[in-house]
């Protein structure tokens, strides 16, 4: 089933069988470098995905497989979750993450866009956030091409984060 669909590429919704995917992208250094604690496990990849497939299951939105459009090729994980995974509070996060191979093509800006505009048609929310590690530039630099602003730093996933968010347009 897809999520989402851009110009270049495709997002379809997490299963069991995206596991080695995900592993793929949790147990690399350079990618997990400035995600939460860094290289997750084989089983804390699988629990991370268990709760990303109950998140969509209940919501009906939440992070999906990215794969380019031209050569059907995995490059990564986005989408939409509520912050933490945790829907006893309001934000809603916009996230992603993709192996190396495709970075500097403008991918994450492509995906970022494309979920805020779903977000805002789809989810009855004021605004979407996003976080990242403080020192991530190149995130940082996403987000505020995006139309996000700085609004702080939080905790987030047990690590502190720079908080951004965008305000659905009026």
């Amino acid at each position: 089933m897809s999520i989402i669909e851009t110009e270049r590429l495709i997002v379809k919704a997490a299963t069991p069988n995206s596991l080695d995917n995900w592993y793929g992208l949790f147990s690399n250094p350079e990618i997990m470098q400035f995600i939460g604690k860094g290289v997750k496990t084989f089983d804390e990849t699988r629990q991370s995905l268990e709760k990303t497939i109950r998140h969509h299951e209940k919501h009906g939105f939440s992070i999906g497989d990215i794969f380019e459009k031209t050569t059907g090729e995995y490059v990564g994980r986005a989408g939409l979750i509520y912050l933490e995974l945790n829907d006893n509070q309001p934000d809603i996060e916009v996230g992603y993450m993709m192996h190396k191979k495709f970075w500097k093509k403008g991918y994450a800006t492509e995906l970022a866009q494309a979920f805020i505009s779903w977000g805002f048609k789809h989810l009855p929310v004021s605004k979407l956030i996003g976080i990242i590690n403080p020192q991530n530039d190149k995130s940082r630099h996403v987000l505020e091409k995006i139309g996000m602003h700085y609004i702080g730093r939080a905790i987030c996933y047990s690590v502190e984060v720079a908080k951004f968010e965008i305000i659905r347009p009026t």
